[in-house]
C-alpha cells in the first residue's frame, strides 16, 4: 500500500524545509523526505544573508532553536593590494546576518516543518519516479513507497529525481546543474586571533579571482574556513586550497595558535537559474535549491536562494489550478526576481575576474561610510541585486528598517 499525499518534498535542506513549511501552512498533505538522517553536516559557509535571515524569519523559524546562531554586525573585505574595508551590515535593533552550522539549521528547520504539519521521513533514499498523468509514484530505499499529486525537487545539483523525470531535451543536452559553475572548499580552525573570532572577513587573492577566500566565526572560537572559485579551476582547485591557507595573511588572520579540527571538504555550487529547467512531468515536478542551479554567480551564496525558490515553489502549487499552471507561475516568479537579480550578479562577477577590475570596484566601495553601509546591505541581500540597474529606486531604498527578529528582541 503506497502512502498518499498531495506533494512529496526530496530533500529537506533549506529549499525542501521552505517548500515543506509553506505547503502545510497552506493545508496540504505533505511528505518530507530525505536520504541523510538528522542532524547531519552540510558543506557549506554557514553564514546567512539579510535576506535568508529575514526568509528564515517569515518561515516562523525561532534562532533560538539553533544552537551555534550567532548574529553578525560587520563584514571586513580586504582587496588583492592588502587593503581592508569595514561594512557595517545594518543599525538598529534585529539581526542583520548571522553565523549558524548547517548542521543545526537544518535539523531546526526540519523540526519546524514537522509541527507545520509535514510528514518528515528521515533515512529514505529516493531511488524511483514514475510519472503516472494524474501525480508521481516514488520509490524509497528506507521508507514505503508513496504517490504525490506533485513533487518539489530539492535534491541537490546533482538532482537524481531530474534525472529520473526529465524530459528529451533534458537527457540530450545536460542541464546546468551538470556543469557547476563553482566550487568551493570547507574546513573549521579553532584557537583563532580575537579578528578572526568576532568578524566576518572576506580576502580576494589574484591566484582566486573571481573567487574569494573567507572565514566566518561561529562564537565559540572556532571559525568557517573556505575558499569559493570558479569550477575551471579543475584539477588545480585542491592546490589552490592549500595555497590560500598556507598564504601570510591567512596564517597572520588566524595566528599562530590555529589549528585545524576538521577535514576540507569541496562541493558544487551550480548557478544559471536562468538557463535551468524548472519543472518536468508536465509541471507535477518542480525544482528548488541546487537542483534549479539557484546560487547566486556573484558570491555563490545559496541559503537564502534555497528558500525563496521552495517558497514561490509551494505558492505556485497551491494557487496553482494545474501541473502546467503552476509551472507557469514559479518560472514567472523566479523570472521576476531570483533570475533578474543573477544577470547583474554576473556582471559583477566578470568585474572581479581580474585584479584590477577587483581593486577599483573595492576602491570606490571603501570611499564613505555612506556607500559601504548600502553597498553592505546590496551585497547581502537587503535590496535586491537588480536595484543597482534602477538609480530612481534607490531614494526609497536607503531607508534603514530593523532586521529581523526585532520583534523578538523587543519582547
Amino acid at each position: 500500500m503506497s502512502r498518499r499525499v498531495d506533494v512529496a518534498v526530496i530533500g529537506a535542506g533549506p529549499a525542501g524545509c521552505a517548500a515543506a513549511i509553506t505547503l502545510a501552512a497552506a493545508g496540504r498533505r505533505v511528505l518530507l523526505a530525505d536520504r541523510a538522517r538528522f542532524p547531519r553536516d552540510k558543506c557549506c559557509g554557514d553564514g546567512l544573508t539579510t535576506a535568508a535571515v529575514r526568509r528564515l524569519e517569515s518561515l516562523g523559524l525561532d534562532p533560538a532553536e539553533v544552537p551555534s546562531f550567532r548574529p553578525a554586525t560587520e563584514l571586513v573585505v580586504r582587496s588583492p593590494s592588502g587593503r581592508d574595508i569595514r561594512l557595517p551590515l545594518g543599525e538598529g535593533p534585529g539581526v542583520f546576518a548571522a553565523v549558524a552550522r548547517r548542521q543545526d539549521l537544518d535539523a531546526a528547520l526540519v523540526a519546524l516543518a514537522g509541527r507545520a504539519g509535514a510528514d518528515f521521513v528521515e533515512g529514505a533514499r529516493c531511488v524511483g519516479a514514475i510519472n503516472e498523468g494524474a501525480g508521481v509514484r516514488l520509490s524509497f530505499e528506507g521508507a514505503e513507497e508513496a504517490r504525490a499529486r506533485y513533487v518539489v525537487a530539492a535534491d541537490g545539483a546533482w538532482s537524481p529525481v531530474r534525472r529520473m523525470l526529465a524530459g528529451p531535451r533534458e537527457t540530450t543536452r545536460p542541464p546546468t546543474a551538470r556543469r557547476p559553475d563553482w566550487i568551493a572548499f570547507r574546513t573549521y580552525a579553532e584557537g583563532v586571533r580575537s579578528a578572526a573570532a568576532g568578524q566576518l572577513w572576506v580576502w580576494f587573492d589574484a591566484a582566486l579571482l573571481p573567487g574569494y577566500a573567507w572565514s566566518f566565526p561561529l562564537g565559540d572560537g572556532t571559525v568557517n574556513l573556505g575558499i569559493c572559485l570558479r569550477h575551471r579551476a579543475g584539477p588545480a582547485a585542491a592546490d589552490l586550497w592549500e595555497s590560500t591557507l598556507a598564504r601570510p595573511f591567512a596564517a597572520s588572520l588566524l595566528g599562530p595558535a590555529a589549528s585545524l579540527v576538521a577535514p576540507a571538504r569541496a562541493w558544487p555550487i551550480p548557478v544559471g537559474i536562468d538557463r535551468a529547467e524548472l519543472a518536468a512531468a508536465g509541471g507535477r515536478v518542480l525544482f528548488v535549491g541546487d537542483a534549479a542551479c539557484a546560487a547566486d554567480p556573484f558570491t555563490g551564496e545559496g541559503v537564502e536562494q534555497a528558500l525563496t525558490t521552495g517558497v514561490l515553489a509551494a505558492r505556485a502549487i497551491a494557487a496553482g489550478t494545474s501541473p502546467a499552471d503552476a509551472a507557469a507561475r514559479y518560472s514567472e516568479d523566479v523570472a521576476a526576481s531570483i533570475a533578474r537579480d543573477h544577470r547583474v550578479s554576473r556582471a559583477c562577477q566578470r568585474l572581479f575576474s581580474t585584479q584590477l577590475g577587483c581593486q577599483g570596484a573595492l576602491r570606490i566601495v571603501g570611499a564613505s561610510g555612506f556607500v559601504r553601509r548600502n553597498v553592505a546591505r546590496w551585497l547581502f541581500g537587503d535590496y535586491p541585486r537588480a536595484v543597482l540597474m534602477n538609480p530612481a529606486e534607490w531614494p526609497s531604498l536607503v531607508r534603514r528598517s530593523p532586521g529581523a527578529f526585532a520583534a523578538r528582541d523587543r519582547a
